[in-house]
């Protein structure tokens, strides 16, 4: 009986310290690579530089907004670049985009844009696809805002950490050619690229989710029945909100940066990334941090490259 109470201490004693480490990893996330250390992304913006219009609307069921930032230097016929925060797709803001966003504006004179998307709560729809639907049509809010505002908008790259790192990647490999402005490569860190329920035992948990049925609806908005899953019928679900399997031949250049400590994602996100885009031949750049957890803040010089290629992609992908 001793041994049994023993190993079952042990066992709980794991979950509490998985449940600690993924919640104060999300925190670091949103908080530093939500922005990136402030050192990293250190930039002048006032009225002089450019102008940020702030909560404008965008279509949705959540009322949600996004704010846009223009450059002083930019073209009327330029790029814009979408942030899309983290947040363990439960928490985070377009706020977490602010630094972000100013020093993209400033480096490249692209047009920038952060959003709010709908975050999963009992018994609020958030799943991925719905998600995807809303950065879709904040795009073409955006495009009409610009023109608005006397820029026309021919292109546009995606990025995000965590769980905005997914939905940069969904965003970009599902929708590069039918978007409102046309994607041209995609950045992100840390995002989640394969949602096969077993490989999320243990942020079931943490979410009190007691079944694989129930993570797959949560994440795919569809009902997944034990029958479907017994005879694989539903992996194409899981297929259409995991990254790593919208990979194809065609698929976008990518730039994305895992840590090699991370225990609020499983490695496999990392690895069937990474394979997924060398399989099919695609243009990416993989930046390892070997010493980082989720939040990405213990590599600053693999951070710093991050951000400099970042700034080549622009380079090279964009049209100036």
């Amino acid at each position: 009986m001793k041994k049994t109470n023993r190993k079952g201490l042990i066992i709980t004693s794991y979950i509490l310290l998985f449940v600690v480490t993924f919640v104060l990893s999300a925190l670091i996330c949103v908080k530093v690579t939500g922005g990136l250390p402030n050192k990293l992304l250190k930039t002048v913006w006032n009225d002089d530089v450019g102008t940020c219009y702030s909560n404008l609307t965008y279509e949705n069921d959540g009322n949600h907004k996004y704010d846009l930032y223009v450059p002083k230097k930019a073209d009327s016929t330029t790029n814009l670049i979408l942030f899309i925060h983290g947040g363990s797709f439960n928490s985070g803001s377009k706020d977490d985009g602010e630094e972000w966003c100013k020093y993209y504006a400033v480096k490249t004179g692209c047009i920038t844009a952060s959003i709010d998307y709908s975050l999963q709560k009992k018994g609020v729809d958030a799943n991925l696809n719905k998600l995807n639907e809303q950065v879709k049509n904040s795009v073409s809010a955006i495009k009409a805002k610009c023109s608005e505002l006397g820029y026309s908008v021919n292109a546009m790259a995606t990025c995000g950490v965590s769980a905005g790192g997914t939905l940069a990647m969904n965003y970009a490999y599902k929708c590069a050619k039918t978007s409102a402005i046309p994607v041209k490569f995609v950045f992100q860190l840390s995002g989640p690229s394969d949602f096969e329920p077993s490989d999320w035992s243990l942020l079931k948990k943490v979410n009190k989710i007691e079944t694989d049925a129930e993570f797959l609806k949560w994440m795919t908005g569809v009902d997944i029945t034990d029958e479907m899953i017994s005879n694989g019928e539903y992996t194409k679900y899981v297929d259409a909100i995991s990254p790593a399997r919208l990979i194809n031949n065609s698929s976008v250049p990518s730039l994305v940066g895992y840590g090699l400590r991370d225990h609020a994602v499983p490695s496999t996100s990392r690895t069937l990334l990474v394979k997924a885009l060398q399989d099919n031949r695609v243009k990416h750049d993989y930046i390892e941090f070997p010493h980082s957890n989720h939040g990405m803040y213990a590599d600053l010089d693999k951070l710093q490259e991050f951000l400099d290629k970042s700034l080549e992609y622009c380079t090279t992908y964009f049209d100036y």
